[in-house]
């Protein structure tokens, strides 16, 4: 496995390889996560340091991200689906992972995180889980509802764009040393460099009933092996992601990359993910770099 693929809705089951095995039982799951930077743990109280190509340093205002279709794989490549546990965090088969314990960006009150998923799968006794798949991102059946009417996790306003783009995906805002500066604008200025993951290119009016199409989905399908979910955590590597990036400068657009086609800071972010930034679908060429087994 160690590939990632493109979906913009959830696993068909019929695509996926399942077991017809008779002695499945039900098993409880949590399937713990970590966010780091250069193998330090990320949070609102540690300085990130070596970042990016200049080897920024800087401190974390928010991250938090989507997954959905959470899926248990077994030695024989066999599927099981994660049924998520309904709380204030997981819902309608969504969670939302969040690794900040301060809100109003990191400067405000202690706040819970949610750092695991936890739910129920069918697994025949004899199966043994060595890999897991989950896709990063709100499904599309979700993403264009009306979050004021959305049950917890989709209720957040800071993660909703708005109606036709939907929800971000991901986010993950830090506040570089210095700030961030454009050489081609003096009167430039930013305090942080932002990455928002969301569906772009969309088009359709939902609060007019209408269906919405994106044209780029931006939806990362993640596979990880030699994950036993009793011993190891998945890791999301902060700087694997912004590697090619100095996070003290921005070419154009906002600061850092809002998901769009034409912003320069975009294509080597959504390179690690694995995806064709122009396309916002899987590069074949390419295996993700961000999440990985420890």
């Amino acid at each position: 496995m160690n590939k990632t693929a493109m979906i913009g809705a959830c696993c068909v089951l019929a695509a996926c390889s399942t077991s017809n095995t008779t002695d499945q039982r039900s098993e409880s799951f949590s399937i713990q996560f970590a966010a780091e930077a250069n193998n330090v743990a990320m949070s609102c109280a540690t300085v990130l340091t070596g970042l990016g190509s200049a080897n920024s340093n800087a401190t974390l205002r928010d991250l938090r991200f989507y997954v959905h279709d959470v899926q248990l794989i077994d030695g024989q490549d066999n599927s099981y689906p994660l049924t998520l546990e309904s709380n204030d965090w997981q819902g309608q088969g969504v969670a939302l992972l969040d690794f900040v314990e301060r809100g109003e960006n990191c400067a405000g009150d202690t706040k819970q995180t949610h750092t695991a998923i936890t739910g129920t799968a069918n697994i025949p006794a004899s199966a043994s889980v060595q890999g897991l798949a989950f896709t990063l991102g709100v499904p599309g059946a979700l993403n264009h509802a009306d979050r004021l009417a959305a049950a917890a996790p989709l209720d957040r306003a800071s993660l909703h764009w708005n109606w036709q783009n939907g929800y971000k995906h991901m986010r993950i805002d830090v506040a570089p040393d210095g700030g961030v500066s454009r050489p081609s604008d003096a009167g430039f200025s930013s305090t942080a460099w932002n990455f928002h993951l969301g569906s772009t290119d969309c088009a359709g009016n939902p609060q007019l009933g209408e269906s919405v199409s994106c044209g780029r989905p931006n939806r990362v399908r993640v596979e990880l092996d030699g994950f036993d979910p009793t011993l190891q955590v998945v890791v999301l590597d902060y700087e694997a992601l912004v590697a090619a990036r100095d996070l003290g400068q921005d070419e154009a657009g906002a600061p850092g990359c809002m998901s769009g086609a034409s912003d320069p800071e975009c294509a080597s972010l959504f390179n690690a993910l694995g995806m064709d930034v122009d396309t916002g679908e899987a590069d074949p060429l390419v295996n993700q770099t961000v999440f990985r087994v420890r």
